[in-house]
């Protein structure tokens, strides 16, 4: 027995020994490359639900009731959910699971969620719409209930569409933007953008909204694996990621891009600007799976999906917080 209870014991330390040598390896490839992104960083809040299966995608901030609204999808396929949490007690006031109006669940993948005149817009991803939901409603919602979106904010014509990967609201404008990456998520030849750099593929575009429907204004074509854009200070911020890789994030000064002629989008001729990795202010280095990205009080607040139960390597290297970051 003895023998036995040794023999167990060697085993159980090998294995515990092998666990954490894993978890230094993990960290040093996915945290370390943004250390210094992260020397200027403090801890928001704890991400709600990173061990019940939710995988952080949008982010969105009211300063009127200093919240933040967070979006993103469930592991099991589950009603998508939006969490309210609160920015100075960094606690979650409430969980809502979002809906159809018919009362069936909705899972989409829920991208991004800005606000807009009272109302919270989820990205419809390839339904090329925003799902439109009363904030009032979220806020009086109780914790884990059902609640339907109350309108469809339509931003696609017959002949195009923009798929909704994440969002902003900037000057009176809803931002819609597209993620790419080859093969897996393809998008419409007619968005590419041949620049001095690079065939580009996605757009990122800004709607005037007037009910049900949007009218494109302005389109900008941005690079490669784009999860999260918003305007401050005079500039654009763009961050991008792609599985155990680096994250960055894109600055990029509105006063130094200029109008590169037009573009045809949602049936509307708009101005276009191009931002290229190589056009960019500055460029920071965050840790692997940065999602969106919104500016409040100076710093940059960063959802990040690393320490969902789909990851899981996250729940060891920090990633079930997200961080507010500064940058210069």
């Amino acid at each position: 027995m003895k023998k036995l209870i040794k023999i167990l014991t060697i085993t159980f330390g090998s294995l515990l020994a092998l666990f954490w040598i894993g978890v230094m390896i993990m960290t040093f490839i996915t945290k370390t490359p943004g250390s210094a992104s992260l020397r200027h960083s403090k801890r928001g809040f704890v991400i709600p639900w990173s061990n019940k299966g939710y995988i952080a995608q949008g982010i969105t901030y009211d300063e009127a009731s200093d919240n933040f609204y967070l979006t993103g999808y469930m592991k099991d396929g589950s009603a998508s959910p939006i969490f309210v949490v609160n920015k100075k007690t960094r606690k979650l006031i409430t969980a809502v699971r979002m809906a159809n109006p018919d009362g069936t669940a909705y899972t989409g993948h829920a991208g991004g969620l800005t606000l807009l005149d009272g109302k919270i817009l989820v990205a419809g991803s390839s339904d090329g719409c925003f799902y439109v939901f009363e904030k009032s409603a979220v806020d009086g919602a109780k914790k884990n209930s059902a609640l339907a979106y109350s309108d469809i904010l339509d931003l696609k014509v017959a002949s195009d569409k923009i798929k909704i990967a994440y969002c902003t609201t900037a000057n009176g404008l809803v931002y819609a933007g597209e993620f790419y990456r080859d093969p897996q998520y393809l998008l419409s030849e007619a968005h590419q953008v041949q620049t001095s750099d690079a065939l580009q593929h996605a757009l990122a575009v800004g709607f005037e909204a007037n009910g049900s429907t949007a009218t494109a204004k302005v389109a900008y074509s941005i690079p490669d694996l784009v999860q999260g854009m918003c305007f401050a200070n005079g500039a654009v911020y763009l961050t991008t990621s792609w599985g155990l890789g680096k994250s960055y994030v894109y600055k990029y000064k509105l006063s130094d891009i200029k109008q590169s002629g037009t573009k045809e989008v949602c049936g509307q001729t708009v101005p276009l600007f191009i931002l290229t990795l190589a056009n960019a202010a500055a460029t920071y280095t965050l840790p692997a799976m940065a999602e969106e990205i919104e500016y409040v009080d100076g710093r940059f607040y960063i959802n990040n999906e690393s320490a969902s139960n789909k990851y899981i390597f996250g729940k060891f290297t920090g990633g079930k917080w997200c961080r507010a970051y500064k940058f210069e």
